[in-house]
């Protein structure tokens, strides 16, 4: 891992499809080779990343703390101040209270994490502001995209917007599409990498483990299960292309 880390995206291209329970499980995955890793929540109107992991009890840093943050500050003060699980940190938001975050402050908190060497895996809602700004320094981004017709219209939107600004970009970030829901046959997913462009990465179904673990309080993909597995598929991609 270079010193200056990528950034892993997590999207989801419709709301309700599981994307920030990925982005953890992911983030834990990383975490277990990579020594520590950070899930970043960017769904800064409402928050409540710590809650899906399962550490909204314990002490540290919220968005709210850091929204004053300005220019360059060392990666490990910030890293050791948030809540963490087995090396996992979450960067959560803390709804209302971060819903006016300044722009600057989370571009400097994510490029004083990057300079942390540790995996930053960044949970982003598909109309963020912020978007644009980090997909230049992203090493993947994971579009999760459902296979019901409205839920595919919004995945081919959020793809063209993607391509469009990858475009831009003097190092084109490596995009790959998740699917969720009942498994397709391979004819459907032929199809969608043939009119998406875009390489599939891995198929998510319905996982039972996932309300399991959040009714105990575990973080998301503890447990062997169809999440941990396609968050273990996200990781090795990510290693890959880094």
């Amino acid at each position: 891992m270079d010193a200056r880390a990528p950034l892993l995206l997590v999207v989801g291209a419709s709301g309700g499809l599981g994307a920030s329970s990925l982005a953890l499980a992911v983030g834990r995955r990383l975490a277990g080779t990579h020594g520590g890793a950070t899930v970043v929540d960017l769904d800064v109107g409402r928050g409540g990343l710590d809650v899906t992991a399962g550490v909204e009890h314990l002490p540290g840093h919220r968005w709210a703390a850091l929204a004053r943050l300005r220019g360059t500050a060392p990666a490990r003060p910030l890293l050791d101040g948030f809540p963490a699980e087995s090396g996992a940190r979450v960067l959560a938001a803390s709804g209302a209270s971060t819903r006016d975050l300044p722009p600057e402050a989370v571009t400097d908190t994510l490029t004083c994490l990057a300079e942390g060497g540790e995996p930053v895996v960044v949970d982003l809602p598909a109309a963020s502001p912020h978007l644009s700004d980090l997909l230049p320094r992203s090493g993947l981004v994971v579009v999760l995209a459902g296979l019901q017709t409205r839920r595919l219209a919004d995945a081919d939107a959020l793809v063209g917007h993607l391509v469009d600004v990858a475009d831009g970009c003097v190092e084109t970030p490596g995009l790959r599409l998740v699917t969720r829901g009942p498994r397709p046959d391979e004819a459907v997913l032929d199809d969608l990498r043939h009119h998406f462009g875009v390489p599939h990465l891995h198929h998510l179904p319905d996982d039972p483990q996932v309300e399991r673990e959040a009714e105990r309080g575990l973080w998301p993909g503890s447990t062997r299960g169809a999440l941990r597995r396609c968050a273990e598929a996200v990781a090795a991609a990510f290693a890959e292309a880094s």
